[in-house]
């Protein structure tokens, strides 16, 4: 009866802990990555990481002196926040990079200006001088200036490393081409994340299969390096511009 009893107690399934399951799902490095990802724990300074990483064990003190005289430190972490590291293969106590992914998260947003659809060459505007009093010339830089509206672009960066596009160029309309003023596009990103010290935006589109019914998603990426990173303020340097961000507060937030 004993012996019964051990093997059935032995061959009950073990169903996972969902807890655990989703950490494991949330904490995915992907293939190649040599970042390590973790989280940053009592006893941090200007000198020293105290880092709990998310492959186990005991926390690690790390050395972060030359990564933040090199400017690549990003971040001032609190106790809980998401870290992710690049550590020095010459001194594994020590860290090139670190970036703190919480600060990351937020609503980051910037202003842009519309451009005039065709700049007057110097010729039209000496002839513009030379048909049109002073008075006409005010008023039409006046309307010029009513068509001049800033608009606010930007992204918030969401913990579980997806992303939403916030403003953005106006609805086009059928107008549009006689418009003499035109905004700037924007590339809508619906994801982030880290990779070897980089940040990648990814954005996709969807293509109609060969059959044309069906329609698929493709993700394409943005590489981009941060060089930048303050409680309200960000620097990202994309492949074609550098753009600073400053941090949008969250209105959702009441006072208790």
């Amino acid at each position: 009866m004993v012996l019964v009893m051990l093997a059935a107690a032995c061959s009950k399934k073990v169903d996972a802990d969902p807890i655990e399951t989703e950490i494991k799902t949330v904490n995915y490095v992907a293939q190649g990555d040599s970042t390590l990802y973790g989280l940053a724990c009592d006893g941090c300074n200007d000198s020293i990481l105290v880092f709990l990483p998310d492959s186990g064990g005991d926390p690690v003190k790390y050395n972060i002196i030359n990564a933040r005289r090199n400017n690549q430190y990003f971040g001032r972490p609190e106790v809980g926040d998401r870290m992710a590291l690049l550590v020095n293969p010459e001194n594994p106590m020590e860290v090139l990079m670190a970036i703190d992914m919480e600060r990351l998260c937020g609503t980051w947003v910037y202003t842009v200006f519309p451009e005039m659809r065709k700049i007057p060459s110097p010729e039209e505007i000496a002839r513009i001088e030379a048909t049109y009093s002073k008075e006409e010339i005010q008023k039409f830089d006046s309307l010029l200036a009513t068509l001049m509206v800033p608009r606010e672009y930007g992204y918030t960066f969401k913990r579980d490393h997806t992303a939403a596009s916030v403003g953005g160029p106006p609805r086009k309309t059928a107008l549009d081409d006689d418009a003499p003023v035109i905004y700037p596009t924007m590339r809508r990103y619906t994801e982030w994340h880290v990779f070897n010290g980089k940040v990648i935006f990814s954005y996709g589109g969807f293509n109609r299969s060969s059959n044309g019914t069906q329609q698929d998603m493709q993700l394409h990426n943005d590489t981009a390096q941060l060089l930048l990173l303050h409680p309200d303020t960000m620097v990202i340097q994309f492949a074609d511009r550098i753009q600073g961000f400053h941090l949008k507060p969250d209105t959702t937030k009441t006072e208790e």
